[in-house]
């Protein structure tokens, strides 16, 4: 399973704000590693992907654990936006996605150059199957600051190309989110306020297989557990912060969370269906904290707060250590843009990194190959 998306967080506006200022020289020109607390696994194939906006922006590879910058992205890597690895090691990025038309721009495994561009006009979320097709799901109403009006769609691209295979429209209204499961289905979170579902697609398909109303209340986000469980956020205005799972292949509901969640921003869940959900308020400074669930639980078995900062983004490695990307907005600016890691089951980070450049932050987060 594979996915990416973003949506419209303050963070964005602020981020907006600070490209006006990007001619401000950094004082930083290497990535200083934050001291080591422990010790991280590390496998030389596998990395940790860092989008990094919005100052000239960039995409920093860094080695797992974040243990030292394998490499940096900076062609083609203006305005960063979701992230996201496929299997092969191809990595996605949705370029301009709040204030311009936005387009993937791909990069082949061990390509420091864009290898193609998929000119899709208001691209806001991608995925990939077990053949590592793209998925593209184009939402005009999403654009900030633009006009654009219309319900979206979802473009499915032959692997490693721009060749187009197949475009879904039915059951599509704002798909903000994305994601594929082990089956290859595809599920596309409606984001519409006054319709919001989650629609299912068979291999192959164009029209809906089932489709998700109850428990989606202002969604922003979906994920998929290791068992095709189905995760969706919910943090949107117009609904009461949760998280609603529904049971693999079905529209029942596992269980709803609110207890721990406030103003949540993203979730992901590792390989024992342990969830982690990340909320931009709340914990004891107020910076915000990291729930974490285990399978079936309803209130968190603990909470991270050590070097969290606002944080936007999360992913997990193979390991099941824990990232977090941190815009920190109640820092002094030199303290801003940390990206730390987590073992599993431990409140405190192995280790913490900034980012290169003065004026840019983490705003999505990926690993892979």
């Amino acid at each position: 399973m594979n996915i990416a998306n973003l949506r419209c967080h303050a963070w964005a506006v602020a981020a907006a704000v600070l490209a006006g200022c990007a001619t401000v020289p950094s004082p930083n020109p290497a990535s200083p590693l934050l001291p080591a607390t422990g010790s991280a696994a590390h496998t030389p194939a596998s990395y940790v992907f860092v989008s990094e906006c919005c100052g000239r922006g960039s995409i920093t590879l860094y080695n797992l654990g974040l243990t030292g910058v394998a490499e940096r992205i900076t062609k083609g890597a203006a305005y960063p936006g979701p992230i996201m690895v496929d299997r092969s090691g191809r990595l996605y990025d949705i370029i301009g996605q709040h204030y311009y038309d936005g387009a993937v721009t791909e990069y082949d495994r061990g390509s420091l150059i864009p290898s193609r561009k998929i000119e899709k006009d208001y691209a806001w979320a991608v995925a990939t199957d077990s053949a590592n097709n793209l998925y593209v799901a184009s939402c005009p109403s999403c654009i900030e600051y633009h006009s654009h009006s219309g319900n979206g769609s979802v473009d499915v691209y032959k692997a490693g190309t721009t060749k187009l295979v197949r475009t879904i429209t039915k059951g599509i209204d704002l798909p903000i989110s994305l994601a594929v499961d082990t089956n290859d289905d595809l599920y596309v979170l409606n984001g519409d306020y006054a319709r919001p579902a989650v629609m299912v697609y068979a291999p192959g398909s164009s029209k809906p297989l089932r489709k998700i109303t109850q428990g989606v209340t202002g969604p922003a986000e979906i994920a998929l557990d290791p068992s095709n469980d189905l995760f969706v956020m919910n943090g949107q205005p117009s609904g009461s912060p949760s998280v609603v799972e529904y049971e693999a292949g079905s529209r029942k509901v596992l269980r709803t969370i609110t207890t721990g969640i406030q103003s949540p921003q993203a979730i992901a869940l590792d390989s024992s269906a342990t969830l982690y959900v990340a909320n931009d308020s709340g914990g004891v400074s107020g910076r915000g904290s990291i729930s974490v669930y285990p399978p079936a639980a309803s209130t968190p078995s603990y909470e991270i707060e050590h070097g969290v900062d606002y944080p936007k983004s999360l992913t997990v490695d193979a390991q099941d250590d824990l990232y977090v990307g941190n815009v920190g907005y109640s820092s002094p600016i030199e303290d801003r843009r940390a990206v730390c890691v987590y073992a599993p089951k431990t409140e405190k980070p192995l280790r913490c990194v900034r980012g290169v450049r003065r004026y840019d932050l983490p705003t999505s987060l990926a690993s892979g190959p």
